[in-house]
């Protein structure tokens, strides 16, 4: 049996513009799905100990030592941080990849052919994707509030998804995903000067919201443009539950220009010699 999230993923499926992506809704067989959202792995099980509307993501490497993770859990965790699953990527992005990125991948062959290891913090191998696949989500709320703002990935993040596992019973409201686009005509210098982690959205449009729904796949391939945030949790006795599964590559894959004011700092303090 196959548990792969690409299972159902076709090239006619994925966005190109603004950023390559694809949502698919039913990513899964019904039979694996249910089976994955009912043994989802409890904060009790991952000895996990957090606030209201809080983030977790319990990775691969410590998943491997927790018991209580069932055999399917390990097997999918697994599959999607290893060498079989870089394939499928590479298969359905790997042009796109390679057009985003000609300095760090000179081709598909030599992007198909980096070796794999399993994300470890603190660990990156030259030359090596780093993937990882946690068993995440987000707290019970006892009060609205929103769990990211407008945020692009770690710029050594080469890829992110989630899978979303919502509870049988989840009656919660909000959560939901957003995705994002720049205005048409804004150059990578202007996008780096309005950039922030949270920023304002009337500085861009929004592009698709994307339902907290169980069994559906979001993946994106991360750049500058991939701009996404998370809606608002209302007051819920639920956890948002989803895997969250990525690639980081060792060094940034772009480098956003620093803001006006600190390019100007920047250049005052070298003509000081203060830094």
């Amino acid at each position: 049996m196959s548990v792969s999230l690409f299972q159902r993923v076709k090239s006619s499926n994925i966005t190109v513009r603004p950023f390559p992506h694809v949502v698919i809704e039913n990513a899964l067989p019904e039979e694996l799905h249910t089976e994955l959202r009912k043994t989802f792995p409890t904060r009790q099980t991952l000895g996990l100990e957090l606030g209201q509307n809080e983030r977790f993501s319990t990775p691969t490497c410590k998943l491997r030592e927790i018991d209580g993770i069932t055999p399917l859990w390990r097997q999918f965790v697994e599959y999607h941080a290893s060498k079989e699953f870089l394939d499928e990527v590479v298969e359905l992005f790997g042009e796109m990849i390679v057009e985003l990125y000609p300095k760090t991948f000179i081709s598909i062959d030599d992007l198909r052919s980096r070796s794999v290891v399993v994300r470890t913090p603190g660990t990156r191998i030259p030359g090596a994707l780093h993937l990882d696949a946690q068993v995440s989500g987000n707290t019970p709320a006892i009060r609205p509030g929103v769990p990211r703002g407008i945020h692009f990935d770690a710029t050594v993040a080469l890829w992110a998804g989630l899978y979303y596992l919502r509870g049988e019973h989840d009656d919660s409201i909000g959560g939901n995903l957003q995705l994002w686009e720049w205005p048409k005509s804004y150059s990578f210098r202007k996008k780096s000067s309005l950039y922030r982690e949270g920023m304002d959205p009337r500085k861009v449009h929004l592009l698709k919201t994307i339902p907290y729904r169980s069994n559906t796949l979001v993946f994106l391939i991360n750049s500058i443009d991939s701009l996404h945030s998370v809606t608002e949790r209302m007051p819920t006795p639920h956890t948002r539950q989803f895997l969250n599964f990525l690639c980081d590559v060792k060094g940034s894959l772009f480098r956003p220009l620093p803001p006006p004011h600190t390019r100007i700092r920047n250049l005052i303090f070298r003509k000081l010699g203060l830094n």
